[in-house]
């Protein structure tokens, strides 16, 4: 101890990195020598089909998308280690699946599934994280998909005790502090917003107990592509279209969450840009802020009694200033109103610089603008605490564009 002060005291009369920070410069190093591994993992298989269909099986859907998945990384992403858990129709156990997560320390863990309801009028997406929410219809949805441990011979010993059909099993999540949470939420809302911008129905990012999670130890997430229960979204699931736009949304998403990666280790390596390039971003990002954390609120701003809106202007417009080309601007829109919103609402406490624009008989009102999607994305996680359906929204000069198109764009 005492030649670590010692050691410690000459660093800094020297000037030189402490062992702190030398800690930090080695795992930064580290991860940029180390190969960015993303497991992909097929749900069910074997003799588990998962939710059956009229045209085809849970199984089968989630191991063709896995697949095309695999191929779209390592083609635009060859310095990225892609692991599957299964190529082919194969069971294998949830504390299997962890271990290969584990096995190669893995960065970033995809689960691909489909769904399934009683209801056979429910449709749309939803990707989860590890987490406890007190909606029954998660619970449902983890419940089915951890009931797969019941096709082992002594689970219960395997897992712990743990019974996949028994609710009082599932507290044991609400115990856990899970320190992949951020980064999981970061990258199922990724994913979420590339459905949106296909036009799938976004059912949200949402929190369950599902034990392969659990066990896993990176930032992971298990995606519903939609629900094989209806008739409508099962033809399209099951067609090369279907298949192929659920791809490309999740590949979307894993470009983004892997050009924030590169950027928070100082890697710079650039996706191989092959037919489909992966999200554009800035050279410079100028970062817009909320001054303070926005407190929970109501939902719906109030109506304003001004026949004036008052709008308040960023202090610096962001647009294509340092390049010649024009670059894509992106917003949060935070609501819109048939009435306009006078200065000084109790809506934009917290707020500085919102932003409004007249679209026929809508006053739409936006926070933040910037020429990286991560820095909007972000601040719309920040605003989802008081304006829970913001959405973003891509801008070319003035004419708004859908946000895949703009994430295209170099």
């Amino acid at each position: 101890m005492k030649k670590r002060i010692i050691y410690i005291l000459i660093c800094c009369l020297l000037g030189l990195p402490t062992w702190g920070q030398q800690s930090n410069k080695t795992v930064q190093k580290a991860a940029q020598k180390r190969a960015f591994t993303v497991v992909i993992d097929a749900g069910h298989g074997g003799h588990d089909p998962g939710a059956m269909g009229k045209l085809t099986q849970e199984k089968k859907l989630n191991l063709e998308v896995s697949q095309r998945l695999e191929q779209q990384i390592k083609l635009h992403y060859p310095d990225v280690k892609v692991v599957m858990t299964r190529k082919n129709d194969v069971f294998l156990t949830l504390q299997q699946r962890a271990d290969i997560v584990n096995k190669n320390n893995a960065d970033l863990f995809i689960c691909i599934h489909t769904n399934a309801a009683e209801n056979r009028n429910v449709t749309g997406t939803e990707t989860f994280v590890l987490g406890v929410d007190k909606l029954q219809s998660n619970l449902d949805v983890a419940m089915r998909e951890n009931a797969v441990m019941l096709l082992e011979d002594d689970y219960q010993t395997t897992y712990e005790g743990f019974d996949p059909n028994s609710v009082d099993s599932y507290i044991m999540f609400e115990l856990m502090q899970d320190q992949y949470i951020d980064q999981s939420l970061n990258f199922a809302t990724l994913v979420q917003q590339q459905f949106t911008d296909i036009g799938r129905s976004n059912r949200g990012v949402r929190q369950a107990g599902f034990w392969v999670l659990h066990k896993s130890a990176c930032p992971s997430v298990l995606i519903e592509m939609g629900f094989i229960s209806n008739s409508n979204e099962e033809k399209y699931l099951a067609s090369d279209k279907g298949k192929e736009d659920i791809t490309n949304s999740i590949f979307q998403a894993f470009s983004q969450y892997k050009s924030a990666y590169d950027r928070k280790h100082g890697i710079v390596i650039a996706a191989k840009s092959e037919g489909k390039p992966s999200a554009a971003k800035a050279d410079k990002p100028v970062k817009a802020k909320a001054d303070k954390p926005v407190a929970a609120e109501a939902d719906k701003p109030s109506a304003a009694k001004s026949d004036k809106p008052v709008a308040a202007k960023a202090d610096k417009p962001v647009a294509a200033v340092e390049q010649a080309e024009l670059r894509p601007v992106y917003k949060v829109q935070i609501f819109s109103t048939l009435k306009p919103v006078p200065a000084g609402d109790a809506t934009f406490r917290g707020l500085k610089n919102c932003q409004y624009s007249k679209d026929g008989k809508y006053y739409k009102y936006t926070y933040g603008e910037d020429t990286d999607y991560q820095t909007i994305l972000d601040i719309q996680q920040e605003l989802k605490t008081k304006f829970k359906d913001c959405f973003i929204v891509a801008f070319l000069g003035d004419k708004q564009i859908p946000v895949k198109e703009a994430l295209q764009m170099k």
